[in-house]
């Protein structure tokens, strides 16, 4: 029987972040296997891309709970004092990259499956993708989406002691703001770009903030995640001339919304009302993400877990929301073994108690 500490160490041996020479491909074939090798369940490899795959496990019967995790890392760091992917135990600690996020929730899963007696109505997805684009989640909810009718999902991307009902949305745009140029000399003879575009995506933040809240997410946040302007030169790129008045400014936006009803639509539809009133032009909108948010009530939860744990929703997207929305808004949670104020940190740690801890809590779930 495997140990959830040495299955740990065996996980972050892996490299899994997403870039030039890395995937998850590696790591996927390792938890295809062992899953063949440890458990009753019935395993196959769902295609992603590039060769890319989730890995799904099923038990017999219909489907009452779904098991999640995720299986890719971000990419290394600077500010590791020991190799990332030679696991080290110190003073209880177990150091790695993905330690914390999520290898560590991973190895407390998948040890808890291969120890309980029955896996019936269980299924258990292992997928990819998740710390960049979310290509995991979206083809397993493509394929799954009105086949399956789970009474429960649980996520093991979470933290200790707590469990997570909840996160904000994530929505990502980029575009354009052009003004007038002019002579410096005569800033009224011109449209600023650049300071009218800051106006513009201030007053979008304040009626973000205001009128778009929860009481268990809080208020609907906006970080201005880039901004670039300047004279348009016409060769895509800015003159730095300071004679000139800017004519073109471009923004990519990071809205954390806590409200149902606020998308991607109604961010240009408030942002081009503002454009157009300061004497901008709103151009080249584009959206890379438009996910909502998702909100379990605490009651709903109680039952599974008891009192002794805290139940809180997290500020930043988590994408079981994407699951929570897809399967009908049932009852949904995250836990785990990490320390979210570790993720993706140089020299990130799991607490081995927190590993053991885990299994005991996923066990409990499955009995």
């Amino acid at each position: 029987m495997t140990n959830t500490i040495d299955l740990t160490k065996q996980l972050i041996t892996i490299p899994s972040w997403v870039g030039p020479g890395c995937d998850e491909i590696k790591v996927g074939q390792f938890i295809h296997d062992w899953l063949r090798q440890n458990t009753t369940l019935a395993v196959v490899k769902q295609l992603v891309v590039n060769g890319r795959f989730n890995v799904i496990a099923t038990g017999a019967g219909s489907i009452k709970t779904l098991l999640v995790g995720h299986i890719d890392t971000v990419e290394n760091r600077a500010g590791w004092i020991s190799n990332p992917w030679t696991p080290v135990i110190k003073n209880d600690r177990l150091y790695g990259l993905g330690s914390t996020d999520m290898k560590g929730s991973l190895a407390a899963m998948l040890t808890a499956i291969s120890e309980i007696k029955s896996t019936d109505g269980l299924m258990i997805l292992c997928y990819i993708d998740e710390e960049y684009d979310f290509a995991g989640m979206r083809q397993f909810i493509k394929e799954y989406r009105g086949k399956i009718e789970p009474k429960q999902i649980i996520s093991l991307d979470g933290s200790v002691d707590q469990i997570g009902t909840g996160c904000r949305g994530l929505i990502e745009v980029s575009f354009q703001l052009r003004g007038q140029t002019g002579h410096a000399g005569r800033p009224e003879a011109g449209v600023n770009a650049i300071v009218s575009g800051l106006n513009c995506v201030n007053k979008l933040k304040r009626q973000l903030a205001t009128k778009y809240m929860d009481p268990n997410l809080g208020i609907t946040t906006l970080n201005v995640a880039y901004c670039q302007g300047g004279l348009d030169n016409g060769q895509g790129g800015y003159g730095r001339q300071g004679n000139n008045i800017a004519d073109l400014a471009e923004f990519v936006l990071d809205i954390r919304t806590a409200s149902n009803v606020l998308n991607s639509e109604k961010i240009r539809e408030l942002l081009l009302s503002y454009a157009r009133a300061a004497k901008l032009k709103l151009e080249n909108w584009s959206v890379r993400h438009d996910l909502g948010m998702w909100s379990t009530p605490v009651e709903y939860l109680i039952p599974l877990f008891g009192n002794a744990y805290r139940y809180e929703s997290s500020l930043g997207y988590i994408d079981t929301q994407m699951l929570w929305e897809a399967f009908g808004q049932i009852p949904c949670a995250t836990i785990g073994a990490g320390n979210l104020a570790l993720a993706h940190q140089p020299n990130e740690y799991v607490e081995t108690a927190n590993l053991e801890k885990t299994k005991e809590l996923v066990c409990q779930i499955l009995k």
